[in-house]
């Protein structure tokens, strides 16, 4: 589709420009420069997922992976945490943009507040991951006080409970008396943090927002910009437009439409139609393979092989990464994102991780019926 790209858009003019294309009856791109970018990205992508499967074989490779996701994330957060608490304007205290462009929502290194939102929930798991790591093991009191900081500053409170009640039972009976009453008012001490967070950073407005979500749906105009999409399915056909094209095909359909939705439109607030418009049916059953295949492959492994064969290590990181992918596919139905170069790499990384699990049982294997054999070996 890329390199057998049909004409380039000139936004100048607003205009395709045909192109000399070698396979002229074959179908191509509609903008040869946004496909061939995206296919660069595409392949760097896929060359992810595959270097951390392989990566993820090495147990301390995968941990030194899970304390840099969990160190950057935490980064992150508290970078939009202290931009919020001194009043920033802009990302990195910048001046103000003009009103125009409509950065108002900015969190951390993101323009957007729902891709700020997107990010903290793929690395919110795995912090708390090493939160319970810290606090199942004989770590330092530095490395506790260290992952219980990062999990506060990017963790949701109701995901906490979950994850509480999942762990909370069996990580008290692991610590000894004394021990117990710390955990517990360490846990006190969270959710009163949380609490005074929440506060701090108005949570409330998007509780409000979702109280009246039912009356604004018919007038938001992500969901007409979804009904102009719809619209233009038959146009995209089996291949699609091409990779990234969605850019400059939405506005000549939303023109088109009797019903023409304000504003310019990058990304669509759907990130699989805008797939779909995109990649095809094809390209787009090629990529949901990959990802909900990563994520059937991931339960399937954690179900079969963990309890009998993993390391602790990957017992826990394991199904975290699963369960911040599945939020992921959630997120993207009323979202674009996977259209983020950021968190498109923690989304491969994860897809990684998941793919690369079916494999860890196989030297558990190995080294289970190798010590046998040498049991065996020494008895005869």
């Amino acid at each position: 589709m890329a390199l057998n790209a049909k004409s380039i858009y000139d936004s100048e003019f607003s205009l395709f420009v045909p192109l000399r294309n070698f396979v002229p009856f074959l179908t191509g791109s509609v903008d040869y420069a946004n496909s061939s970018a995206w296919m660069s990205r595409g392949a760097l992508l896929l060359g992810t997922i595959l270097f951390v499967s392989d990566l993820s074989q090495s147990s301390r490779w995968l941990l030194r992976l899970w304390y840099v996701i969990g160190l950057v994330g935490g980064s992150i957060a508290f970078l939009g945490l202290l931009q919020k608490a001194t009043g920033a304007q802009m990302i990195f205290w910048q001046p103000p943009p003009p009103p125009e462009f409509g950065v108002t929502t900015f969190f951390a290194t993101y323009f957007y507040h729902g891709n700020a939102g997107a990010f903290l929930n793929l690395v919110w798991p795995l912090s708390a991951g090493l939160v319970i790591r810290a606090f199942t093991r004989q770590s330092q009191p530095g490395m506790r006080a260290l992952w219980t900081i990062v999990f506060i500053v990017t963790i949701a409170l109701v995901l906490l409970v979950v994850i509480g009640l999942h762990f909370g039972p069996g990580l008290l009976r692991r610590l000894p008396g004394a021990q117990k009453s710390v955990a517990i008012a360490g846990a006190l001490a969270i959710v009163l943090a949380l609490i005074a967070l929440a506060q701090a950073t108005h949570l409330e407005q998007p509780l409000n927002r979702w109280q009246s979500v039912g009356e604004r749906i018919p007038a938001d105009a992500r969901w007409q910009a979804s009904r102009v999409a719809l619209g233009a399915l038959p146009g995209a056909g089996f291949f699609g437009f091409g990779p990234g094209t969605f850019r400059v095909v939405f506005p000549g359909y939303n023109i088109g439409s009797g019903h023409a939705v304000p504003g310019s439109w990058r990304f669509l607030h759907e990130d699989y139609l805008q797939t779909v418009l995109e990649w095809g049916w094809l390209g787009s059953s090629l990529w949901a393979f990959l990802f909900f295949g990563g994520l059937a492959v991931g339960i399937l492994s954690y179900t079969r092989y963990a309890t009998r064969d993993w390391m602790p290590r990957r017992r826990v990181m394991q199904p975290l990464a699963t369960l911040a992918l599945a939020g992921m596919a959630m997120h993207a139905l009323v979202d674009f994102p996977f259209q983020i170069e950021s968190i498109q790499l923690y989304v491969a990384t994860y897809l990684g991780v998941c793919w690369g699990s079916s494999l860890w049982y196989d030297k558990s294997e190995v080294r289970r019926h190798s010590s046998e054999t040498v049991v065996r070996t020494g008895h005869a």
